[in-house]
């Protein structure tokens, strides 16, 4: 399943997203996106797992302060 995270900080890596889901199960995919011409943070990314996994993840971290911005999950 695919998980949208937004309003990331702009310093946030994607191994930095993928440690914040790993409690919750194997992260299969760990990705931000970034502008094409300058390679600034997008401020969101994705994250893939299972979907038993990804779910009880969606509801937990929801809304939790992550490196000082107050993060938006959800469901692809």
């Amino acid at each position: 399943m695919q998980i949208y995270i937004g309003n990331l900080s702009e310093m946030t890596t994607a191994h930095q997203l993928a440690c914040l889901f790993l409690p919750f199960g194997a992260v299969q995919l760990s990705h931000i996106e970034c502008d094409g011409k300058t390679g600034r943070s997008l401020r969101y990314g994705y994250i893939e797992m299972d979907t038993l996994n990804a779910k009880s993840a969606i509801r937990k971290l929801n809304n939790i302060l992550f490196m000082n911005t107050y993060v938006d999950v959800a469901a692809v």
